[in-house]
């Protein structure tokens, strides 16, 4: 059964594809130091490690949370809807519009429906700064389709009432 199935072996297809969640393989690990974890590593350097979880050097008691990526992503938009689209919000000589704080607003469209997401690269410059605001954005957007849902939530989101 691909990872794609409901229990009575239909296919999903199109927004339904979205709420499926992520195969094991497809979700990522990111390190989310605190601000006394990443300033201990900037006094000590060596007082890091390179991490087996995620292969960044940080803080050797780092927080990792569950992430999909950019590709992943655009895989499973891709196998929902081969025709979907994102377009900037806002427009400024032409290009995409970032706002005060270097944020972007999109609108993302699959199966004919439209959702905004908003996407943010923190402290980063230039051209990465740019891919990281359109993949932030991007999954913020897919995250009002139901995509990777469960990631964002801190708990089981679908524990059924009687488990609890």
């Amino acid at each position: 059964m691909t990872s794609y199935q409901k229990s009575n072996n239909s296919e999903l297809t199109g927004l339904d594809l979205l709420r499926a969640p992520f195969p094991a393989h497809q979700i990522s690990k990111l390190p989310k130091p605190t601000k006394a974890q990443t300033d201990a590593i900037k006094a000590d350097f060596k007082a890091g490690i390179r991490c087996d979880i995620c292969g960044a050097w940080h803080h050797p008691k780092v927080v990792h949370l569950d992430y999909v990526g950019h590709a992943a992503l655009t895989d499973r938009l891709l196998d929902a809807d081969p025709n979907w689209n994102w377009e900037p919000v806002a427009l400024a000589d032409g290009l995409p519009a970032v706002d005060r704080i270097g944020g972007l607003w999109i609108r993302l469209t699959v199966c004919g429906v439209s959702r905004l997401g908003y996407g943010h690269a923190a402290d980063k410059t230039g051209g990465d700064a740019i891919k990281e605001i359109i993949g932030d954005a991007l999954r913020n957007a897919a995250m009002r389709f139901g995509a990777a849902l469960d990631l964002w939530h801190k708990g089981d989101l679908h524990q059924d009432a009687e488990e609890v």
